[in-house]
């Protein structure tokens, strides 16, 4: 496998560990930081979309099953954050905090995957 490629996913999973922290200590309702993680997210799905899957890199028949996964639990960190920029009460802005925890966690199990 390409070491382009390698590098391109340790890229990615840098970028969503340092989106994951941000989100995992913040504890309480803040509508404003939200909508920052989620423009984050969207360069973090723009940056995937454009140099892992829309690429002339060669892709293992494994790798490219990896990345269908992680474009869909991309796809649904963005409905996760969306929800938890419009939570009111804190009882679900910390079920959807936690969904966005857990949905971290996921993706990167499959960046792991990878090596």
């Amino acid at each position: 496998m390409a070491q382009d490629y390698l590098a391109l996913v340790h890229d990615l999973q840098n970028q969503l560990e340092i989106l994951q922290t941000a989100i995992a200590s913040q504890k309480e309702p803040a509508p404003t930081i939200a909508k920052d993680w989620l423009r984050s997210h969207r360069e973090i799905q723009t940056f995937f979309q454009s140099n892992l899957i829309n690429t002339d890199l060669e892709i293992t028949p494994q790798n490219l099953s990896l990345q269908v996964e992680i474009d869909k639990q991309l796809k649904m960190l963005g409905v996760d954050l969306t929800m938890l920029q419009t939570a009111r009460s804190p009882a679900t802005w910390q079920k959807r905090h936690q969904q966005a925890c857990d949905r971290f966690v996921l993706l990167d199990r499959y960046l792991r995957m990878h090596y």
